[in-house]
C-alpha cells in the first residue's frame, strides 16, 4: 500500500538585488527569485489558503524591488540563496504556525537552473505525487535486488555496446 501525501503548494516571485562582494557595491545585480513552499494544515476545520496567500503577499511585499544587502537581516549575513532560504524558512515556519498550518519544505530559487531547499523532510515528486525520502530509498532497494538476479545463461549487458 502506498503512503498517501497531501500538501498546499505556494509559489512567489519577487525581484530584488544583492551582492556578493559585500566591499563593492558597484557588483550589485537583481534577479527575480522564486520561492515555493510545502505545506500541510494541523487541522481539518475550515480552509486557511486565503489567509495564508495573503500572509504570503505581506511577507513578501518587504523583499520587492529592493537591494536585499540594506535590509537589518542582511547587514551581517550575505543574502546568498542558502541565507535566504534559512531566513525565510525560519520565520515563514512561524507565521504559517499561526495560521493553523507546518512549514514542511521551502525552495528558493535564482535562475532556471539552481534550487536551494531547506525543510524538515525531503520530497521528492511533484505537489501530485510527494514521496518522503524513505519511500524512494526503499523503491531503489527493492529496483536494485530486481536486476541483481539475473536469469541463468544471461550475460551481463552494458549501454552503448550493442551492436547496430
Amino acid at each position: 500500500m502506498r503512503e498517501r501525501h497531501e500538501a498546499y503548494l505556494y509559489h512567489v516571485t519577487f525581484n530584488a538585488m544583492h551582492n556578493m562582494a559585500v566591499d563593492d557595491p558597484r557588483k550589485m545585480h537583481a534577479h527575480t527569485f522564486r520561492v515555493g513552499m510545502y505545506a500541510v494544515k494541523k487541522q481539518d476545520a475550515n480552509p486557511v489558503f486565503l489567509s495564508n496567500e495573503r500572509m504570503l503577499r505581506e511577507y513578501f511585499n518587504k523583499y520587492q524591488g529592493i537591494r536585499l544587502n540594506e535590509l537589518q537581516i542582511f547587514k551581517d549575513v550575505v543574502p546568498t540563496l542558502e541565507n535566504m532560504g534559512e531566513i525565510f524558512y525560519k520565520e515563514l515556519t512561524s507565521l504559517f504556525e499561526k495560521n493553523g498550518m507546518r512549514l514542511i519544505s521551502l525552495e528558493i530559487g535564482d535562475s532556471p537552473v539552481s534550487t536551494y531547499y531547506v525543510g524538515e523532510r525531503l520530497l521528492l515528486g511533484s505537489i501530485f505525487n510527494l514521496n518522503e525520502e524513505q519511500a524512494v530509498e526503499d523503491y531503489c532497494r527493492r529496483v536494485r535486488q530486481r536486476y541483481e538476479k539475473k536469469p541463468a545463461g544471461e550475460g551481463e549487458r552494458r549501454f552503448g555496446t550493442e551492436e547496430l
